[in-house]
């Protein structure tokens, strides 16, 4: 089950993307300096923007990554 922090993050970036307030980002990695690709919603306060990152792209092949969720155990007892 998905987290509902992460749902309400999901819709909020499903709506700025709605709004055309979604936009690619270049940043690096701390950790190693690379670059990484940020997906950020754009909140506008007067003349000031403000980038919220969300999500980060693959530079991998994602299937080489992740495996997908398991499957739910099947609750049918054999009669």
């Amino acid at each position: 089950m998905i987290p509902q922090p992460h749902k309400d993050n999901f819709n909020t970036l499903h709506r700025a993307f709605d709004d055309g307030a979604a936009c690619l980002l270049e940043c690096q990695e701390l950790a190693t300096g690379k670059p990484v690709y940020v997906i950020c919603a754009v909140n506008r306060r007067g003349e000031e923007f403000e980038l919220v990152p969300f999500a980060t792209l693959f530079s991998d092949n994602p299937y080489d990554l992740l495996s997908p969720p398991l499957e739910p155990a099947d609750d049918r007892r054999a009669v």
